[in-house]
């Protein structure tokens, strides 16, 4: 927003030099970037944050500065003497859409003389980088930064059928603005409308046609307020940025639109010379429905941390324009202005006190009592993966939660129901929950490949949506993707299982999911029966120029599991004794199930199973395959006999046997 300091100085009583200024507005939020000269004048460049269309305007500006300084406020002259001629034989207004344009109000001026605006309303347009057109057109323009309220004058005897109506676009109706764009309007834009054609579009920009020329000598100046997202919507699919449409986007004030109105015609009449038609046709609510908010005194000294008089924060509130209803006490009840529509609760009221009163007048403490959080469970268990990983040499990285309706993205290994659509994506061809991690890291290897990087080691700790009953379930997982075989990463899995605290044995259970993994190279993991991951080698579909393996498991079951109680033990004194048989077993019998089996013996000398080894070849029978095993024998009491290891191996033996059908290879 910039501002001429000469104009501001208008409405304005102030001692102060550019600089000066600058500095007390940027004290109380309005930061000034950038001071100019203009001939004559100082142009500043003021930063106006979203929420306050109010300043959007120099009188805005004004009202700051006088609250800042402890100033004097003026409105501009805005009297003006109307002819007897009723409105209402020139024109006929209607509104087809009263939500999208709550408020709509014309005049009409005739007999002016289009000519080039005076000298000093040129100095001013041009001081803040407006180029000035003619005296209707620059007329419009001063009062909207003036006022911050968009204004537009139509051409009155361009107006087909003397009407004005305010509807939504129909089907095939074009539109030539007065930029020289031509546009298609679609049904779901607002445009001004003549007897049979737009001729503006709503809040944006008005059109050629009707537009003010030198032959011009009627006019109907329009002030109306249109629906923020309405506006901002058309200007984005058409294309099409206006100063107006800047202002309508942000919110405009509903009670400023008639007082902005009569500041024009006053103009008007005074750069112009003609007469304006009695009366003016307004469409819409008389009066805006005030807020009204308590502020207590209490409140404010616990937020701001000092202790400013009842009285101070009242005037404070009172140059800022709002109408104090009722002080009692620690209390105090006021009406918030309509211009103020980011006021809307107890809190933004003490930042208005906290802001004119200085925040250099707030006491800072400097010594800060700071207290050590302790982490919860998920937070150690995430820290203890992501160290375990990133110490193996493993990236982590972060991928978006919000993902394309891709047959891959699709994937679900978590549940037989479909994704999660999002009822309002921001971009169409991202429109769905994510359901599985590895997608995400998949199209990330990819990324790397393309760019010549083939070998990665990569993972990621984040959330999935699952659908539910009524909302999604989130599920926090582990995803891991490494250029390394089956069973490297299967040691990776079972070495960070230790390092959580969980001892239980994990079961691999046979998996199929083509899209993902390579045939009879997957598993779904299992821990005390519960499936808790999915595991295996990466699927040649996925296009992968190196040998890849996929793990994704659920964080919150390990989370459930996890023990980070650590237990100690004696060192055994006893030597142990060490045998290494082979086993030959049918080929769909998996080692899980062999390890299981032995366990299941119960055999009390056995403290370590440990697989080393499979061969098929001529020695072994067809559809079988040879299991080669180490088993640790060791007693806690005594060196152990020959015999007493035999016994035990002996035991082993019958009971892989008789559970699976193992024999042992005896060459």
């Amino acid at each position: 927003m910039k501002i001429s300091y000469n104009w501001l100085k208008e409405y304005v009583c102030i001692c102060l030099s550019p600089q000066e200024l600058a500095d007390r507005l940027t004290n109380v939020g309005l930061v000034v970037t950038d001071i100019q000269p203009v001939d004559d004048d100082f142009c500043l460049d003021i930063e106006v944050t979203s929420n306050r269309p109010d300043c959007l305007g120099i009188i805005g500006i004004a009202r700051e500065v006088a609250a800042a300084v402890d100033g004097s406020f003026y409105f501009p002259e805005t009297n003006f003497v109307s002819a007897h001629a009723d409105i209402s034989q020139f024109i006929n207004v209607s509104v087809e859409e009263p939500i999208l344009c709550p408020r709509y109000t014309a005049r009409v001026v005739r007999h002016i003389t289009v000519a080039p605006s005076p000298e000093w309303m040129q100095k001013r347009l041009k001081c803040i980088g407006l180029r000035p057109v003619n005296n209707i057109v620059d007329v419009t323009n001063y009062v909207m930064m003036e006022t911050g309220q968009p204004l537009h004058a139509f051409d009155l005897d361009r107006l087909a059928g003397q009407k004005i109506i305010v509807r939504k676009a129909r089907i095939g109706e074009e539109i030539v603005a007065i930029n020289g764009a031509r546009r298609a309007l679609f049904h779901d834009m607002l445009v001004i409308a003549d007897g049979k054609k737009p001729v503006a579009i709503a809040g944006v920009m008005g059109g050629a046609e009707t537009e003010v020329s030198n032959l011009t000598r009627n006019i109907l100046l329009e002030c109306a307020q249109f629906e923020q997202r309405q506006v901002r919507r058309t200007s984005r699919a058409l294309g099409i940025s206006s100063d107006s449409s800047y202002r309508f986007e942000r919110g405009i004030d509903p009670e400023g639109i008639d007082r902005a109105s009569q500041r024009a015609v006053w103009l008007i009449k005074d750069c112009a010379g003609g007469e304006t038609a009695d009366g003016t046709v307004t469409l819409g609510p008389e009066r805006h429905e005030t807020k009204k908010i308590t502020l207590r005194m209490e409140r404010l000294h616990k937020v701001l941390g000092v202790e400013i008089k009842r009285d101070v924060a009242i005037d404070i509130l009172k140059k800022l324009q709002f109408n104090i209803l009722n002080a009692v006490d620690n209390f105090i009840d006021l009406e918030v202005p309509s211009f103020r529509g980011d006021i809307s609760r107890e809190i933004d009221l003490i930042e208005e006190v906290a802001r004119i009163y200085g925040y250099n007048n707030i006491p800072t403490k400097t010594s800060i009592n700071v207290r050590g959080s302790i982490k919860n469970k998920f937070e150690i268990v995430e820290d203890t993966v992501r160290q375990f990983l990133t110490g193996l040499g493993f990236y982590e990285v972060k991928t978006f939660s919000i993902v394309d309706t891709s047959p891959l993205q699709s994937l679900n290994l978590w549940s037989d129901k479909g994704g999660i659509d999002i009822a309002n994506p921001l971009r169409l061809e991202e429109s769905r929950l994510r359901t599985s991690l590895l997608p995400s890291l998949i199209n990330t290897k990819r990324y790397n490949m393309h760019h010549g990087t083939e070998q990665i080691k990569i993972f990621e700790i984040a959330k999935v949506y699952l659908a539910g009953n009524k909302l999604p379930h989130e599920k926090n997982c582990l995803s891991i993707l490494a250029d390394t075989d089956f069973l490297t990463l299967k040691g990776i899995f079972e070495s960070f299982l230790v390092n959580l605290g969980i001892l239980s044995k994990c079961e691999w259970i046979t998996f199929s999911e083509p899209r993902l993994f390579k045939d009879e190279r997957a598993a779904r993991i299992h821990l005390d029966g519960m499936a808790v991951g999915y595991f295996g080698e990466a699927s040649q579909k996925l296009g992968f120029k190196t040998l890849s393996c996929l793990l994704e498991v659920d964080l919150d079951v390990l989370l459930e599991k996890s023990n980070f109680i650590k237990k100690y033990q004696n060192l055994l004194q006893y030597p142990a004794v060490f045998r290494d048989l082979a086993v030959i077993v049918n080929e769909e019998t998996p080692w899980s199930s062999i390890e299981k089996c032995i366990m299941d013996a119960k055999v009390a000398l056995v403290t370590e199973i440990n697989f080393f080894d499979v061969y098929r070849g001529k020695q072994i029978p067809a559809g079988k395959k040879s299991i080669a095993l180490n088993l640790c024998f060791q007693a806690t009491d005594r060196t152990l006999k020959n015999e007493e290891v035999d016994s035990a191996q002996q035991i082993i033996l019958d009971t892989l046997h008789k559970t699976l059908g193992a024999e042992l290879r005896k060459a």
